[in-house]
């Protein structure tokens, strides 16, 4: 490996360490949500709610962002942002109780949220100015460990309460000036947009040329089942099927391992199989494991298994929408379209989990999760119709 390759590879390595923080401060949340009803004292569907706050924070602002700062070279933004967003486990500390408690955690959210989102668009940006690694191969790693970071938030989270109790969650905050400090020595640039690389023009020719709507439909469908299965399924672990706190965390971060290791071993891939056939493959097999499991998963622990294989099957569509919107056919500026494929679908699937969190007092959570499935077959649906729309 030459010098100028280990040099990006660790520029790589730090932009997904510092992803990878900032997402677990996101993470830490949902996993906790029976014990903070007890300990704020309120309802599992307001908790619900000020969680996804935090979901939607996140990723909204990253639009904004996208628009922005696109001449900054710097990597101050990043820093800046994962700094902020540690603010997260200051959610779980209030000295409140009921509504009051519920507020003042959805204004941390906010705050954490907009540290998070700063970290998106930028670090994207930092991830396609590298010019000696594959871009659906580092898309994938960039992206598939902040979503690793999201789940190992959940183990993590549910592990500490469980045996320290809900005050050991503020030590978490010192992850994120670790994390940033390799981000500062690997001394990496953001490219400005005009010089951002492409890819060679062998692999411009393959890639196919897909309108940006339909795959910012697909991606916001796949970011739904994703924020759905991290708010809800390990309160549903615990609370109906009557495991463990830690093993709805464990639950979740076994799918984030999959997923992980999927979404890398899809991307590379995905040049010589094809971004769009990988897509339509993994939504289809989606909807009936996530079936399969969620019919499994109340009668043994076993079904955890069949989880993370799930994971590993069908996480890498996000990312290969991230992925294939680079060379989308739009009108819009690459920033403007990292924006909004990866923060405004997280936020459209922060918004849907706020329409879901009331009627959960009434259906409970099981059936919430069974529109996972559906979810990913209606991704499939159109992921199919993108295809035949490709140029």
């Amino acid at each position: 490996m030459t010098a100028p390759l280990r040099k990006e590879w660790f520029q790589l390595a730090s932009l997904t360490l510092a992803h990878a923080v900032a997402d677990t401060f996101v993470g830490i949340i949902a996993p906790i949500l029976i014990p903070l009803c007890s300990h704020y004292q309120v309802s599992l569907s307001r908790l619900i709610f000020a969680s996804s706050i935090l979901a939607f924070s996140s990723n909204i602002f990253q639009i904004p962002i996208g628009h922005l700062h696109a001449r900054l070279t710097s990597p101050i933004l990043i820093i800046g942002g994962v700094l902020l967003s540690g603010i997260s486990v200051f959610m779980t500390q209030l000295p409140l109780t009921g509504t009051l408690s519920v507020v003042c955690m959805s204004l941390l959210a906010i705050v954490a949220g907009l540290g998070v989102a700063t970290v998106h668009p930028e670090g994207l940006r930092a991830v396609h100015g590298l010019k000696l690694i594959p871009s659906s191969l580092s898309t994938a790693i960039f992206m598939v460990a902040g979503f690793f970071g999201f789940a190992s938030g959940a183990l993590l989270s549910s592990s500490l309460v469980e045996v320290f109790g809900m005050g050991s969650l503020v030590y978490l905050y010192f992850l994120a000036p670790l994390s940033v400090i390799p981000l500062y020595l690997s001394k990496i640039r953001l490219p400005i947009e005009a010089e951002i690389v492409q890819e060679p023009t062998a692999a411009n020719n393959t890639m196919p040329k897909v309108p940006f709507i339909p795959l910012l439909i697909i991606a916001s469908i796949l970011a739904i089942c994703s924020q759905i299965q991290a708010s809800l399924l390990p309160s549903y672990l615990q609370k109906e099927a009557g495991y463990l706190l830690s093993f709805g965390g464990l639950s979740f971060t076994l799918y984030g391992l999959g997923g992980m290791v999927g979404a890398v071993t899809w991307g590379a891939l995905a040049p010589r199989i094809g971004h769009l056939r990988i897509l339509i493959t993994v939504t289809l097999l989606g909807a009936p494991m996530t079936l399969l499991y969620l019919l499994w998963a109340p009668h043994s622990k076993w079904a955890v298994a069949l989880l993370a294989f799930t994971g590993f099957i069908v996480y890498t569509g996000f990312p290969l929408c991230i992925t294939l919107a680079r060379y989308s056919v739009s009108s819009l500026r690459f920033g403007q379209r990292m924006g909004l494929a990866s923060g405004g679908t997280w936020g459209i699937a922060a918004m849907t989990l706020w329409c879901l969190a009331p009627l959960s007092d009434y259906t409970g959570l099981g059936p919430l999760l069974h529109l996972i499935w559906v979810g990913y077959l209606a991704a499939a649906a159109i992921a199919l119709y993108a295809a035949r729309r490709a140029q």
